[in-house]
């Protein structure tokens, strides 16, 4: 019985673990779908930090993405938010970050906001949302 009760309890933390997470196995990309996803906005550097230092699923190697990886879930065909309906976790009207560096600009990032799922450029310190990825494969 107590083996039985151990499974159990086993068997609901695996499954809250994968409510907190979204699977993308055409791109191979696993998607952090948390409550901090909308709740908490930072600069790019402390984005790119926080991802780095995210334990989430039994995974340790989360990063930040790049803005091809963030539109990848971008779903054109829906609006506020402009996102998959698996994601559960979504601040619609506001911008996501990346790790990719606008060209011209020493400072500046690309991201996604997904009410409409548009790319932008922003200052690396402007305090907006991070959603974290990591590769399905590693």
């Amino acid at each position: 019985m107590y083996k039985l009760f151990l499974a159990f309890i086993a068997l609901t933390a695996l499954l809250a673990a994968e409510a907190t997470m979204v699977k993308d196995s055409r791109h191979g990309l696993m998607w952090e779908d948390t409550p901090h996803v909308r709740e908490t906005k930072v600069t790019q550097p402390r984005a790119k930090e926080y991802c780095s230092e995210l334990k989430l699923g039994g995974f340790d190697n989360w990063r930040l993405p790049t803005i091809h990886e963030l539109l990848t879930i971008v779903d054109y065909h829906r609006v506020s938010p402009a996102l998959p309906k698996a994601f559960s976790y979504v601040e619609d009207e506001s911008f996501y970050w990346t790790k990719t560096r606008v060209a011209d600009e020493d400072d500046a990032f690309w991201g996604v906001n997904f009410k409409r799922g548009a790319s932008s450029k922003a200052s690396q310190y402007y305090d907006r949302y991070v959603r974290c990825v990591r590769d399905l494969k590693k």
